[in-house]
């Protein structure tokens, strides 16, 4: 027997309820159909970047451009326009802030900051790095830009300059936005650029706890206590990121920035950061006397496919001058060298002046250099010092999270010449 398409399908239901059920049928399998269809969603990433803070090279990288989600580690780019500022005189340490209702109802992790209460810019920068509160970031962005997007324009433009091409911001805390977006290498760059251009700043990322209206804050990155030579800086979670962590450590006068996004637990990210570390740190293990080379040693291979970035894979100095990593023998003159390489020759000046008023010694002696780097960036050093002049210096301002270094002497160079003339214009 022959029978129509039509005649296959079950009757028309005829009552109201059958309808509805029909209808209820028909969208759970267009929602089902839907979700088949639907892209998986962004898995967390694991990346991670290890780079050597006085060249700006790559030691180790696993996805170093592979994109992911801050979270806290937002706030470095927070604190670098906060830093900014406070160096161009626009805010001071103690000017007091007004907190707004809408910073006061952050999300927690917070400090408890109160609607219509002040507080120190200090006390704010203090509870960002100790707590990593969302309220003291909101109320930084508010007052030094008047909003939180026009703050968030700020953020932006300052990732273009230092050459973050893979980040973009929305908000200054790290709150979960999904189009928030960076990368280890980039979180390298804003670290790196922190510690060099703000050294006078940086012992503040050694903060390990805050006391706050009664309250006890404390920090949730454990690296500098655990680990001899990490003296900061941030650490981050939301759910799609994972747990993030950005690392500095200095161990014989080398300095390394680590960088992991995508840690399953806090304990296993702070482990591999660790481990990651030590690594690093092996690649130094060579004798403390070093022999002064007339040429740069020959530069290592880089990957062909490596991403243009300002955290460079090699760098080639014009000049290289060969640290001593003992103590300094007496009847030499040194050379002490501040920071390591600095992009424009404000930055240098800027750098050696607080550099004069921070150590004792150089006030009283010390001749102002400037090293021109085939890259047009700069190197800030001290010459003419007596041995132990150079080692009372040096201490000093590593007292300060300077990072100094004693150079076998130099003699007087023509780039030297150069760069002063350009510094002083």
């Amino acid at each position: 027997m022959n029978m129509s398409p039509a005649s296959c399908l079950p009757p028309t239901p005829k009552t109201p309820s059958a309808n509805r059920a029909l209808r209820l049928t028909v969208w759970l399998v267009l929602v089902i159909f839907a979700l088949a269809q639907a892209r998986p969603a962004h898995a967390v990433v694991h990346s991670y970047i290890l780079i050597n803070a006085q060249t700006g090279q790559e030691l180790y990288g696993y996805h170093t451009d592979e994109q992911a989600h801050p979270a806290s580690l937002t706030k470095l780019m927070t604190l670098y326009i906060t830093f900014h500022r406070l160096e161009q005189g626009r805010l001071t340490l103690n000017q007091r802030f007004r907190v707004s209702p809408y910073a006061a109802s952050q999300q927690p992790s917070k400090m408890g900051l109160v609607a219509g209460t002040t507080v120190s810019v200090r006390t704010l920068i203090r509870g960002i790095i100790a707590h990593s509160a969302n309220d003291a970031a909101v109320a930084l962005a508010e007052n030094i830009a008047g909003s939180v997007p026009a703050f968030v324009k700020l953020m932006n433009a300052q990732a273009r300059q230092l050459g973050m091409t893979r980040t973009v911001f929305y908000n200054a805390s790290g709150l979960p936005n999904y189009r928030q977006w960076t990368t280890a290498r980039d979180m390298a760059t804003l670290a790196l650029s922190l510690i060099q251009t703000f050294p006078q700043y940086y012992h503040y990322f050694d903060t390990h706890s805050l006391v706050y209206r009664g309250h006890t804050l404390y920090a949730f990155d454990h690296i500098p206590e655990i680990y001899p030579g990490a003296d900061g800086m941030k650490t981050g979670y939301i759910a799609s990121s994972g747990f993030n962590i950005v690392t500095s450590a200095v161990r014989d006068h080398h300095r390394l920035i680590g960088v992991i996004f995508g840690g399953r637990t806090a304990y296993s990210r702070d482990m591999e950061m660790i481990s990651l570390l030590n690594r690093g740190f092996r690649t130094f293990q060579q004798p403390t006397q070093l022999l002064a080379r007339n040429k740069p040693p020959s530069s290592p291979q880089t990957d062909s496919n490596s991403y243009p970035h300002p955290v460079q894979r090699i760098v080639k100095p014009r000049i290289e001058a060969t640290a001593v990593e003992s103590v300094p023998q007496t009847g030499q003159l040194r050379v002490i060298q501040v920071g390591y390489q600095f992009p424009t020759a404000y930055d240098v000046r800027r750098i050696l002046q607080s550099a004069r008023l921070s150590a004792p010694t150089l006030r009283r002696q010390g001749r102002p250099i400037v090293v021109l780097l085939s890259n047009r960036h700069y190197l800030a050093r001290f010459a003419d010092l007596s041995s132990a002049a150079a080692f009372q210096a040096c201490t000093a301002l590593r007292q300060r999270r300077y990072t100094c270094t004693i150079l076998d002497a130099i003699p007087a160079h023509r780039q030297y010449v150069a760069a002063n003339r350009e510094i002083n214009r």
